[in-house]
């Protein structure tokens, strides 16, 4: 897997700390109505993700910003294209478990795949379905047509707002706790201090389910 390279580290340890304090002094209060009118959603926005894979690690970007993580609405649309070493390649977009994406028909896109003039012409892609939410884990394959090399990659959309892109927030942070842990191995007590905060994240997580 490539490592998202935008810039969030410190934001991310921010809001790692901010969350395991809330959680650990009950300063979350869950269920209760604050009473503000919900805003409503934006119209759709189409996304056209570009898949440079001259880059080391592969890099993703919407209109110059970082898109390893995407995050859309329902009702968006989603196109990739990819950046390789010559005009000519083969691109693969596989979601193997859930897939937030729909064709014109309504009907679920698990896979969308085409070259460099599919990406030119109607677009490799498909629109969020209404009722998707959350975050989906998505396959990348990429044949360079120079390098007869096949590159792979699995970057994420996140479907959502308010709580479910909260939850997708801490679904992300608990992976990449998740991930860390393992190679603390040697360091049990940083080990179990990660292990504490994993457990903090969880309890957050099932209280956001709680109020949907």
């Amino acid at each position: 897997m490539s490592i998202d390279s935008d810039a969030s580290s410190v934001n991310r340890r921010e809001f790692l700390a901010l969350a395991s304090s809330a959680a650990a002094a009950g300063a979350l209060s869950v269920g209760k109505p604050s009473g503000l009118v919900p805003s409503p959603l934006p119209p759709p926005t189409p996304y056209s993700v570009t898949i440079d894979i001259t880059t080391s690690p592969i890099s993703y970007s919407v209109g110059g910003h970082h898109a390893y993580r995407l995050k859309v609405n329902a009702g968006d649309s989603v196109t990739w294209k990819a950046k390789t070493n010559g005009s000519t390649h083969h691109l693969a977009i596989l979601f193997l478990k859930e897939t937030p994406l729909s064709d014109a028909s309504n009907q679920p896109l698990y896979a969308v795949h085409g070259s460099e003039v599919e990406e030119t012409g109607s677009g490799i892609g498909g629109t969020i379905d209404s009722d998707a939410s959350g975050t989906y884990e998505y396959y990348v394959a990429v044949f360079d047509g120079v390098t007869k090399k096949t590159y792979t990659d699995d970057p994420k959309i996140i479907v959502g707002t308010g709580n479910l892109e909260a939850e997708a927030e801490l679904a992300l942070a608990l992976d990449d706790l998740k991930t860390a842990g393992t190679k603390l191995s040697s360091k049990p007590k940083q080990r179990q201090q990660l292990e504490s905060i994993e457990r903090e994240l969880e309890h957050l997580m099932n209280e956001l389910n709680d109020v949907k």
